[in-house]
Formats: structure tokens, sequence, C-alpha cells
């Protein structure tokens, strides 16, 4: 045990079998993290100054996406497995919905409720 270096925390992992394991975090780790979070919330506001620049990039990156072969979800299949993007998630996620539309609820790992904005069939990378 060393006080150069506290554990000031845990780091989750999941395992390959779905599980987890924790790891002790260290204050040098945690501190690389908060010193990476605040460089990027500077970048974006470098990029991104007003709500009205922020709403542009958005919108942006909607088109985007729409252009590399995603759809909106309320175009989506039912009972489908798809590919899923939720705002405020950097994640593409596997989802499914077992209601028609006009349902907007969408369920991550079939137990995950989520409402995400877009969704492309999985393996269609066309657009790519």
């Amino acid at each position: 045990m060393s006080d150069i270096d506290p554990i000031v925390g845990h780091k989750t992992f999941r395992n390959e079998d779905g599980s987890f394991r924790h790891e002790p975090l260290h204050e040098s780790e945690a501190n690389a993290v908060m010193a990476s979070i605040e460089a990027e919330r500077a970048r974006r506001a470098d990029l991104m100054p007003t709500e009205q620049d922020a709403a542009r990039m958005m919108c942006s990156a909607f088109q985007r996406l729409k252009e590399l072969g995603w759809k909106e979800t309320s175009y989506g299949p039912t009972n489908v497995e798809v590919l899923l993007i939720e705002p405020g998630s950097s994640g593409i996620h596997r989802g499914i919905r077992w209601k028609p539309w006009p349902e907007k609820t969408w369920w991550v790992d079939s137990d995950w409720p989520s409402v995400p904005c877009l969704f492309k069939p999985i393996g269609d990378d066309h657009a790519q």
C-alpha cells in the first residue's frame, strides 16, 4: 500500500461472460480522467460557443448519420434486432422494439429501455 498514489475509488469492467469486476482507481488515474473531461469540455465550448452553434452541429451530425444509412426510429421494424443511436450516448447499441409504432420505447440488451433517434439494420454498411 502506498500513500503516494492512494486509491480514491474503483473501476468497473464487464467480463466476457457478462459479469462485472472492480479494480482500484488510483488518484493519478482519477486526475487524468478529470483532466481529459475538462479538455473535452473546453474543446466543445470552442467548437460550439452558443446554443445555436450546438443545435446546428447536432442537426449536421443527424443529417450525416442519415447519409450513412441510418433512419429515424419511427420507421423502424418491430421484433427485429437493429443498431440504435440514442441522444446523449456515444455508443451504437443492439436493440429491438417489441410493439409497433407509435410505441417509441426500444430495448437495448432486451431489458434496458431506450428512446433512440436513429436505427440501422445490422450488417447494413452500404453507406459508409
